[in-house]
């Protein structure tokens, strides 16, 4: 299999394929874009967002239909689990994460703020007794959440990019929820292809 994914610096939904394909040993040729300049990126897709993958001759956009390609292709290790009801329960959060959490961080009007710091205790409940969101063993959940929740734990002070502050800002986990900040670090320690 021959995966090409085209990237810009520092971002969140690309860095939710790198997770995904080296969990897969999936080797990636990375294509870098400047972020000002996406006019490469719009003439191969039709649309300014990264990531864009190229795939057997199919280009396919949105990290979560890109994921799920990649799990079509390579089922193991599985990132979805067996199961038709935990998968389900994968789908329900990806969907809801994709959806709704992320709305508010992209919005930032009045009540936004409030609603990313009370999604930490839904966040912490979630890793009560387990390793990663949806179980012991990572998961799409983990995939799809870690590359914004990590902001929570901290951000570089080089990282030019205005959305990952916003996250930083008003995710600050603080001293409270030690089962999120052990499992931003046990993400931020997985391999990226």
């Amino acid at each position: 299999m021959e995966l090409r994914v085209h990237r810009i610096p520092f971002s969140t939904n690309v860095e939710r394929v790198a997770l995904a394909a080296a969990h897969k040993g999936i080797a990636v040729d990375w294509v870098d874009h400047d972020d000002a300049d996406r006019s490469a990126i719009r003439a191969l897709s039709g649309q300014d967002f990264v990531p864009v993958a190229e795939l057997d001759g199919a280009v396919i956009v949105d990290s979560p239909v890109i994921l799920r390609v990649l799990e079509e292709r390579v089922p193991f290790p599985p990132l979805w689990p067996a199961d038709p009801a935990r998968r389900a329960e994968a789908d329900v959060f990806v969907d809801w994460f994709n959806r709704v959490w992320k709305v508010a961080p992209n919005r930032m009007e009045a009540g936004d703020a409030e609603e990313l710091r009370g999604s930490l205790d839904r966040f912490e409940a979630l890793l009560a007794g387990r390793a990663f969101l949806l179980g012991d063993a990572l998961g799409i959940a983990d995939v799809v959440a870690f590359p914004f929740l990590k902001y929570a734990a901290g951000i570089e002070p080089d990282d030019p990019d205005a959305f990952h502050h916003v996250l930083a800002e008003h995710l600050a986990l603080g001293d409270g929820y030690p089962g999120l900040r052990g499992w931003i670090g046990r993400c931020d320690a997985l391999p990226r292809a």
